[in-house]
């Protein structure tokens, strides 16, 4: 009897080496997934601006970011791409405003740097809509307001 309790003794060593090998795999493969989703999440907020850093509105639609701030009865837009301010001349920017009883929509005019400025009121209660239009004339990007 003790030839196989020594022939057993092998098998277990290796059972117990492949278990310990399995446990240090696992906790590699975990601390990567922790690794990898810190890096996805960092990735993803460094996309747009989503404070407001002219006291208005901010929202993002894919790599753009809209902000807009009424003063009285005007209005003003600033554009950005992926954080970084467009330069406004090369664009063009149409507002819609929707509310009850009327229905506006203004070409804003390019200020300075990424700003769109314009004379149009928005209530409570109204939708608004900025539509971005690119430098090649054609694509849109179009951010969605509620006030």
């Amino acid at each position: 009897f003790s030839g196989l309790a020594n022939s057993k003794k092998p098998i277990v060593d290796r059972f117990l080496l492949q278990e310990n090998e399995m446990k240090k795999s696992l906790a590699t493969l975990l601390i990567s997934c922790l690794f990898a989703g810190t890096l996805t999440v960092s990735e993803a907020m460094a996309h747009g601006n989503t404070e407001p850093q002219f006291g208005g509105v901010v929202k993002i639609v894919g790599e753009y970011s809209f902000e807009l701030k009424q003063m009285s009865d005007n209005v003003s837009v600033w554009v950005f791409y992926d954080g970084e301010p467009l330069n406004a001349s090369d664009l063009a920017l149409t507002l819609k405003v929707k509310g009850e009883g009327k229905k506006d929509s203004l070409a804003l005019t390019a200020a300075d740097g990424n700003e769109f400025t314009g004379k149009v009121k928005i209530d409570s209660g109204d939708t608004a809509l900025a539509l971005l239009t690119l430098e090649d004339g054609y694509s849109k990007i179009v951010a969605k307001y509620k006030f």
